[in-house]
């Protein structure tokens, strides 16, 4: 090789060693370090793959069982495939930068970047003065991409583990998988309908927690819960529709509270959805991406007017009307334009499906206090502002398939919680046949059994 075609080689090699090195520390500073969702090519990569990969392996499983079994893996394997990613690109970014630096061969860089990297120590004896500072520079970094990981994980699963804690609960109070009426339900049946709007409203902080700990810690989402009955989304769509279903057919309770966890679980299935399900922009994963954005409105954005939980108050509409138009003005701040079409905010809910929780919660003695045709285009309206993007995420994620949950990409059967009215009328047929037969007692000279 001659010496032009030398210093090219190793003058490009230390360049794209150098470029390496950023796009590598970038990914891990905007996943590991800066609290805040930022976009990261290599990131979204790892999860791309990973989560496809165990979408593969799913698709082989005939029941829904067998799918979320493999689909459990995706996220314990996204921080592992991560680590491996990171400690791989300073590998060979600090190889190309010490073949670019030195007068070594490519293959005994790269092997003493790794070794440097990985063991810090020296692979052979050809160091050479002007890449020695690199090799400590390795030497430094793999322990603090380590470290960081380590740091990382408690963080991750005691988040998850937060996130559980709630769901499980939820499955005494709304059946497993959990369902909105069938929450009502139970709480009527053990005489806790005047705690009903604070049970509700304690849910309101959760869903805001979800918002900021699944945008800050995206493989999160992909962390299933330790049984295929339980999802957190489904129970997040589980506490809206028992709040939809109470402001819809009562008006003797408390309603602020109901509209709270509304409000803060519409502004996080919509912000989850921008993270998750919806079509990213082109230049999403520029730097600076705001000075490359162009200020053009869409056809297709939504309005503020399509998020707002409807209200019979006026001065909580405002409220609602403030906060969506909020939360649609930052996100079209960051760059989120478009994100869900308006033909779509509506409810895919029938009058049937609605009047049979409706006939539970009568066996259950809710008190319905609404004309039922009244209350259905009320909850119909409430439940259009986050329908669409919630069956969007549990598509993507796959959910448990629980009542009133939506379609999944593959076909998969309703899965029912066992309902506590059904439970109280066996109990009382069976109460009933052991009353009529101590009623009719054996004749006086009859052989005792």
């Amino acid at each position: 090789m001659t010496l032009t075609a030398e210093l090219t080689s190793r003058g490009a090699g230390f360049a794209f060693g150098v470029l390496l090195f950023i796009i590598t520390t970038l990914s891990l500073i905007r996943t590991v370090v800066v609290p805040r969702n930022l976009p990261s090519l290599v990131t979204n990569l790892v999860i791309g793959t990973v989560v496809g990969t165990s979408r593969l392996f799913a698709k082989v499983g005939r029941t829904y069982m067998r799918r979320d079994a493999a689909l459990a893996w995706a996220g314990p394997l996204i921080i592992i495939a991560l680590l491996i990613t990171w400690l791989i690109g300073y590998i060979f970014a600090y190889g190309f930068l010490i073949y670019g630096r030195s007068g070594r061969p490519l293959g005994n860089s790269i092997l003493e970047s790794g070794s440097s990297l990985l063991t810090l120590g020296i692979a052979s004896d050809m160091s050479s003065s002007d890449a020695i500072l690199l090799e400590f520079f390795a030497a430094t970094t793999g322990p603090v991409v380590i470290a960081l990981m380590i740091g990382y994980l408690p963080t991750i699963y005691q988040t998850f583990i937060e996130r559980e804690v709630r769901v499980t609960l939820m499955t005494t109070d709304a059946g497993e998988p959990s369902w909105g009426p069938e929450l009502l339900s139970r709480i009527c049946l053990t005489k806790r309908i005047a705690d009903l709007p604070t049970y509700l409203g304690d849910w309101a902080s959760w869903a805001t927690r979800l918002r900021v700990t699944h945008t800050t810690y995206p493989m999160l989402m992909y962390v299933r819960s330790g049984s295929c009955t339980r999802h957190f989304l489904v129970s997040l769509l589980t506490v809206m529709d028992a709040s939809a279903l109470m402001i819809a057919l009562n008006t003797s309770l408390p309603r602020t509270p109901g509209f709270r966890t509304l409000l803060d679980g519409s502004e996080s299935i919509q912000t989850l959805y921008v993270f998750f399900g919806a079509k990213k922009p082109r230049l999403y994963y520029l730097p600076l991406r705001s000075l490359w954005r162009r200020k053009v409105a869409s056809p297709n954005d939504v309005s503020a007017e399509q998020l707002i939980v409807p209200a019979r108050d006026a001065n909580i509409a405002a409220v609602h009307g403030a906060a969506a138009a909020d939360v649609t003005s930052a996100l079209a701040v960051n760059g989120y334009k478009s994100f869900i079409n308006a033909e779509y905010m509506t409810s895919t809910l029938t009058r049937a499906e609605f009047d049979y929780a409706v006939d539970i919660l009568r066996r259950s003695d809710f008190p319905i206090e609404a004309e039922v045709d009244e209350a259905w285009e009320r909850f119909r309206s409430i439940r259009a502002t986050y329908e669409y993007p919630l069956y969007a995420l549990m598509r993507r994620l796959d959910a448990t398939p629980a009542p009133w949950t939506g379609p999944r990409n593959t076909p998969t059967p309703v899965m029912w919680p066992t309902l506590a009215t059904d439970i109280l009328e066996q109990n009382k047929r069976a109460n009933a046949k052991s009353l009529d037969a101590s009623s009719n007692p054996p004749a006086p000279d009859a052989p005792h059994q």
